[in-house]
């Protein structure tokens, strides 16, 4: 995984809720949680949407290597 310096000030790791500082080095991957092929009809069934929910996770240097 490919590993980036954090440039907030407070990240948690989402594995092992480690603190990530500032200028640490992080790694995030994104899951998706909910995919709908057909999609969504917000105007009455004239125009479908695909419709795709996802999370970023963040994992701290030790998560990211494992």
């Amino acid at each position: 995984m490919k590993l980036k310096k954090s440039r907030k000030l407070n990240r948690t790791c989402s594995s092992c809720n480690a603190p990530i500082n500032k200028g640490q080095l992080y790694g995030s991957k994104s899951k998706t949680l909910i995919y709908d092929k057909e999609g969504q009809s917000f105007n009455g069934g004239r125009n479908w949407h695909p419709l795709r929910i996802s999370e970023t996770l963040i994992f701290c240097e030790a998560c990211s290597n494992e």
